[in-house]
């Protein structure tokens, strides 16, 4: 993080004003049909970690992530495949 000075530099540096954007709202309305094949992965991954995070299942996810990373290193799994088996596997391990 940068200390208050620093954004304040950078914005008379830019003259501009130097904010935090939050967005609260999810990236599409739940109108909208999504076609998930055709989702780019990085989109999938982000919706995701969105998901991971409004859960408190963060930090014991991504532990589970680094693992089957691991796992399937040399394997051309796509990284979205593996935030969902990880994400079920956390789901699997706290219903037991």
């Amino acid at each position: 993080m940068l200390r208050e000075e620093q954004y304040h530099q950078l914005a008379d540096d830019f003259q501009a004003r130097i904010g935090i954007a939050e967005w609260n709202q999810p990236f599409y309305d739940t109108e909208v049909r999504m076609n998930i094949k055709k989702m780019p992965d990085s989109l999938k991954v982000a919706l995701l970690t969105q998901w991971i995070i409004q859960h408190n299942k963060y930090q014991i996810v991504i532990r589970e992530v680094l693992r089957l990373k691991n796992k399937y290193g040399n394997r051309r799994i796509k990284e979205s495949t593996i935030y969902e088996k990880a994400i079920n596997n956390v789901t699997e391990l706290e219903v037991d």
